[in-house]
């Protein structure tokens, strides 16, 4: 069973490109908390959401905001020009929370909001 759930914040506004066929993908990086040690220690998720998913994203959040995912771990493997191989792996977004405490205004979006609380 593939299922992984996250909640932490964006490190980035989510990015959003379509597809030639016109699917929308959207890219972003979530900061996920945890304990090491006796530190706080952030993990970063590269994730991928595709069309009403990832529209929601795009239009409801943005960097510092808190969510909740849910979906499957993927890796894509290829190899480059030169014949080298890489290897990503990410998050493929299924569901979305958005989890942020208050309600956005325009005060709080001039203010900017810290990407993590403390």
């Amino acid at each position: 069973m593939n299922n992984i759930t996250l909640v932490g914040r964006l490190g980035k506004d989510p990015e959003t490109k379509n597809t030639p066929n016109g699917t929308v993908v959207t890219t972003m990086s979530l900061g996920v908390d945890r304990i090491s040690k006796g530190d706080r220690v952030v993990d970063w998720f590269d994730c991928t959401a595709f069309d009403k998913t990832g529209k929601l994203i795009t239009d409801w959040c943005k960097k510092g905001d808190r969510i909740g995912v849910t979906g499957s771990l993927q890796t894509r493997t290829w190899k480059d020009n030169d014949g080298k191989s890489h290897k990503f792996t990410f998050i493929m977004v299924e569901k979305v929370e958005f989890l942020n405490d208050k309600p956005r205004t325009a005060e709080s979006e001039d203010a900017g909001q810290l990407p993590f609380e403390p």
